[in-house]
């Protein structure tokens, strides 16, 4: 601001300039103060404030309800203030409400890579999640009492197998590997008429305990998944496993999770999805018989000589 010349005294003009360059002073040094003043009250109602809570959401598959109790208590304690909502339902169901659009959750998990590639074919993983975190395998299962005389896969020839239970490959891993098998292991031509689809995993085991076929191929967690949670893993009364398919019969596939697009939450589904690589929930799936196919077979055998 300029001030005019003046003698020793000053001016009328410099006293009015003097004047109004001091009100300007005020006014803005008072637009600040009160900017700080509100800036301040702001971050005391922010300290104030209750932290939210942070949701995530998850679909499991049945067949996991086992491990996955435990790895939520895990998450919860490494991971305060954070909510994991998480829905168990059919494997096919969850694959089937997610490209329907009828659910959206944070995470999907999956039994195997079959229904994680149909998610990933209708565009709903988000990129660069899709990770495996749990080895699954193929178990053979029996009615109670064996009737048809199988212990492994090279018996459901016998005249005494009248029909034999696989969940269908169209829409279950089990089914997709267990053919797979079948055909490798060159039987698959022998016993093709007799193989019962059932559209979900769970109906091929009910078929196995009401003594409707002789045998089923399943999934080997399956055969302990007792659909509790926080329930330990047990024996079925009326269906026996009585061997694992040889590993070297179908490719190894793995229990997968992703984060799904549009979700609500996708930092806390990357979150989740990161979770599951570790130790800790290895050694938890573990408990529940989720481990690779080799591993599996290798398994067997120990029980077998035992």
């Amino acid at each position: 601001m300029r001030i005019a010349d003046a003698g020793p005294e000053g001016s009328k003009e410099e006293e009015v300039s003097r004047v109004g360059w001091w009100m300007s002073c005020c006014v803005v040094t008072t637009g600040f103060a009160l900017m700080a003043g509100g800036c301040g009250q702001k971050g005391a109602e922010a300290d104030r404030a209750e932290p939210t809570t942070q949701r995530i959401s998850a679909m499991v598959p049945c067949g996991q309800v086992g491990p996955f109790s435990e790895v939520e208590k895990v998450f919860r304690q490494a991971n305060p203030g954070v909510e994991l909502d998480w829905i168990p339902e059919n494997m096919v169901t969850i694959v089937s409400k997610i490209v329907d659009g009828k659910e959206r959750p944070d995470v999907v998990l999956s039994m195997g890579d079959l229904e994680m590639d149909k998610i990933e074919k209708a565009g709903l993983l988000l990129a660069g999640t899709r990770t495996k975190y749990a080895g699954n395998s193929l178990a053979v299962t029996v009615p109670k009492g064996n009737p048809g005389k199988v212990h492994g896969i090279a018996d459901l020839v016998k005249p005494s197998v009248k029909a034999v239970s696989i969940p269908s490959p169209d829409h279950n891993s089990v089914g997709k590997h267990a053919v797979e098998a079948l055909r490798r292991a060159g039987i698959w031509s022998k016993i093709e008429e007799k193989v019962l689809f059932p559209q979900f995993a769970a109906d091929s085991k009910d078929v196995v305990a009401k003594q409707q076929v002789q045998a089923s191929i399943a999934y080997h967690p399956c055969v302990t998944e007792v659909h509790v949670k926080g329930a330990p893993p047990a024996k079925s009364k009326n269906e026996i496993m009585v061997g694992v398919v040889p590993a070297d019969l179908y490719q190894p596939f793995w229990c997968e999770a992703a984060v799904v697009k549009g979700s609500e939450n996708p930092v806390g589904g990357r979150k989740l999805v990161e979770f599951l690589k570790r130790p800790e929930v290895e050694t938890i799936y573990r408990e529940w018989n989720f481990v690779g196919a080799g591993e599996a077979e290798a398994s067997q055998e120990k029980g077998s000589e035992g």
